[in-house]
């Protein structure tokens, strides 16, 4: 059965979805999955855990995408071969512009050069999300001019000898999920299997290839989207309805139930929000007369400027009784804001946290043990020594080291 949540946000559909996956947990039911978001995956589990009870980790889950795709694969077979990182799949294009050579003709010329393997592999990305096959370009290719045509073919050719050289021994990060939609028909799903999906704005065809094979096994599956209608609305949830329209239509095409449920936007919130909620993208000329005390708009001079005025509203907010967890700063573009929002949030004495991708070796307890290993291992080598030592891990002194 497929259930759409759909509302607002804060209408609480994620505590309606949470409640219904406590009461399954109170009576001892397994098989409750929750896939969210990989960013979001930790704080949903420690949500969940918090709402269900200690026990909650025996009957329920929570999963992104990918996760999903390592349990299944694991239990399943088809996670035994290593998978590739970052650098491994740079040298297997690498390997693949090579292997094409003098075949292409479009990008001939540019395949010398140093950036046109990264720009490949992000385009390998971007196909393989969408579940666009090299026999797809190649068809698209012949109904295309002869400019487009010619690149429709090289990157056919540059994704085929791609998954070429990938195939001896080892396995893309990026076909996990079609891994996993071949895997998870031998799943065993039934109407025990609650499966929960949060937080999402949109799905990837791989993602919603997933979904169609659960509803196909049996799984209970409930989606919640933050939407206003399926029918009309306002064109910033285009994409949220899309997605609901799509989820319909499979539902329909399997001859599976479906329902949708929607939820009213709570008027908990002031009022010059919801106003603003509902009228930045509605272009009507209607205005709000109330107490705007809960929107404030500022204009500076620069973003530096605008750095210093957010540092000055958190110290604000906080001497005033707010917690330093309880104030966000939300940038559009936001390495161009990064170095101005460390270094005044600094000065000022506001503890920022950056929300952001890094690698797991600029942290200082995995970088002592590599380290450790590698000077047991390999010598006591002097850049190994070194990065060791500056971890500041290991109970000497500045002076010490």
């Amino acid at each position: 059965m497929l259930r759409l949540y759909i509302g607002p946000a804060g209408s609480g559909k994620t505590a309606a979805v949470t409640e219904e996956i406590r009461a399954r947990v109170a009576q001892e039911q397994p098989g409750s999955w929750l896939i969210v978001p990989e960013q979001y995956s930790h704080e949903a589990e420690r949500e969940l855990c918090r709402c269900c009870g200690d026990t909650t980790s025996r009957f329920a889950e929570v999963f992104s995408f990918s996760g999903l795709a390592r349990r299944v694969l694991a239990q399943q077979g088809g996670a035994a071969q290593p998978c590739l990182d970052k650098g491994g799949r740079l040298l297997c294009m690498a390997l693949a512009i090579g292997g094409a050579g003098e075949r292409l003709t479009a990008y001939r010329r540019a395949r010398r050069r140093t950036e046109f393997a990264s720009l490949m592999l992000s385009a390998v990305d971007e196909l393989k999300s969408a579940a666009v096959s090299a026999e797809a370009l190649q068809r698209a290719a012949e109904s295309c001019d002869a400019r487009l045509g010619d690149k429709l073919r090289d990157t056919a050719l540059l994704l085929e000898s791609y998954d070429a050289v990938v195939s001896r021994g080892h396995a893309d990060p990026a076909d996990r999920l079609t891994l996993l939609a071949e895997r998870l028909p031998d799943y065993e799903f039934g109407p025990q299997t609650h499966v929960v999906v949060d937080g999402f704005i949109d799905f990837t065809r791989q993602e919603r290839a997933l979904l169609r094979v659960m509803l196909r096994a049996g799984a209970s599956l409930t989606v919640c989207l933050t939407l206003d209608a399926i029918e009309g609305g306002s064109e910033i949830f285009s994409l949220s309805r899309t997605a609901a329209r799509s989820l319909l239509a499979v539902a329909a095409e399997l001859v599976v139930p479906a329902e949708t449920r929607f939820f009213a936007p709570l008027e908990t919130r002031p009022a010059a929000l919801r106003f603003f909620e509902r009228e930045m993208f509605g272009y009507s000329p209607e205005r709000f007369s109330g107490d705007s005390g809960a929107l404030t708009l500022l204009r500076a001079e620069s973003p530096a400027e605008e750095c210093e005025m957010a540092a000055a509203r958190a110290l604000a907010l906080v001497r005033g009784g707010c917690r330093w967890r309880d104030i966000a700063v939300a940038v559009r573009g936001f390495e161009d804001y990064r170095p101005l929002l460390e270094s005044t949030f600094a000065h000022y004495g506001v503890p920022l946290y950056l929300s952001r991708r890094s690698e797991l070796m600029q942290k200082p307890l995995p970088t002592l043990l590599h380290s450790a290993l590698e000077l047991l291992e390999g010598g006591w080598d002097v850049d190994e020594l070194i990065s060791y030592l500056r971890t500041g891990l290991t109970g000497l002194t500045v002076e010490e080291c």
